[in-house]
Order: structure tokens, then C-alpha cells, then sequence
């Protein structure tokens, strides 16, 4: 019997086999598809959701930013009359470690997704009772000195507040559409840090 592997065998692996359209096995336009009248409305939902999402990311970007401005430039200046010591982000650091190990210990959701395990995207979004403990980490760590970037903070609360969001407007939302609106909440925080729509789109369909 030949190996469907071989490729002198004439069979085509079945992963290079291409994957049934889901429509019965007829193919999908994609120009109709972006005309049609739902893809346009998901559109206008993404924008209306998205609006909202950037100016909170934005907020929380520019109150992490003026954290660590007082803690690490204007306080130990007022405070010694010049530059801050060499000491001075050790204690910082270790209140970030006790509030973000509170944070991970007593309020839902571990604070996010662990940072040990590198940037991840992707899965079920957070939920209202996951939030507050994200962002309460994330600013903890992000202003006190830990160094940490704020892309995946920013996507897990974009993607949450999104969702969110659907579930209030429609409990019984399909998934498809919870799927839609968590991934344009996600684009939209991320963009704001990253100051460009299509930068973001770029990092998300990574």
C-alpha cells in the first residue's frame, strides 16, 4: 500500500487537503460578506464598543505614566533636594511584590495571566469578576517599578470590558459575535498604547 506521505504516491496529505467551507462545502465570498448588512452593523457595534475601551486605556496608561513620574522623579527630589539614591526602587519593589501577591491571593482571576509564561493572546475573555483584579495588578506592578510592558494588561481589559459589554446589551449573544466584539476591544486598547490602528491589528492577528 502506498504511504500518503510519500509524495511519489500521488495522494495529497490530509493536512494540505483544504478544509471544507463552512457554508455545506460551498465556497464563501468575501466581498459579499463585507457588504452584507450584518457585517456592516458588527462594524458600527465594534466602533461604538471601541470608543469607549481607547479612552480607558488611554486613562490608564497616562495614570501609570504619572505614578511613576511623582514616585521616581518629583518625590525624591522634594524629598532629598536631588536625584533619587540607588536605593531607592527597592522598596517600591517590594510593596509591588506584597500588593500584586494580594491582589493574586484574594481577588478572582490570579491578576492575569501569569507573565512567566511570556505574552499570550487569545482564549476566553475576562470576565466582569476578573477585572477589577487585572487592572489592580497591572497598575501595581507597571507604576512601582516592575518591568513589565502594559500590552497584555491592556488586551485582557479591552477584550474584558468588550464582553462586558455584550453580555449586558444581550445575555443570549452568540458566540460568534462575543468573539467579534472581544477581539475589536482588544484592538482598540492595544492601539492606543501602540498609536497606530494597523500596528494593532498586526500585533492581535499574531
Amino acid at each position: 500500500m502506498a504511504d500518503s506521505n510519500d509524495p511519489g504516491s500521488g495522494a495529497v496529505p490530509a493536512a494540505s487537503q483544504p478544509a471544507a467551507a463552512p457554508t455545506g462545502g460551498l465556497p464563501i465570498d468575501p466581498v459579499a460578506v463585507i457588504r452584507s448588512r450584518r457585517y456592516i452593523g458588527a462594524l458600527v457595534l465594534a466602533a461604538i464598543v471601541g470608543i469607549p475601551i481607547s479612552a480607558i486605556a488611554y486613562g490608564f496608561l497616562a495614570l501609570v505614566a504619572a505614578i511613576q513620574q511623582f514616585l521616581f522623579s518629583e518625590f525624591p527630589n522634594q524629598l532629598f533636594g536631588s536625584g533619587a539614591p540607588a536605593w531607592w526602587p527597592v522598596p517600591w519593589l517590594v510593596l509591588c511584590g506584597l500588593l500584586t501577591a494580594l491582589v493574586i491571593r484574594y481577588l478572582p482571576g490570579t491578576g492575569g495571566h501569569s507573565p512567566a509564561f511570556g505574552f499570550q493572546t487569545g482564549g476566553a475573555p475576562p470576565t466582569a469578576r476578573h477585572l477589577p483584579g487585572i487592572a489592580l495588578a497591572a497598575l501595581t506592578t507597571l507604576s512601582l517599578g516592575a518591568v513589565l510592558g502594559p500590552e497584555a494588561p491592556l488586551i485582557a481589559i479591552g477584550g474584558g470590558l468588550a464582553a462586558l459589554t455584550v453580555s449586558l446589551a444581550k445575555k443570549d449573544a452568540p458566540p460568534i459575535a462575543l468573539m467579534m466584539m472581544t477581539s475589536a476591544g482588544s484592538f482598540a486598547a492595544i492601539s492606543t498604547l501602540l498609536g497606530s490602528p494597523v500596528l494593532g491589528a498586526f500585533l492581535i492577528m499574531e
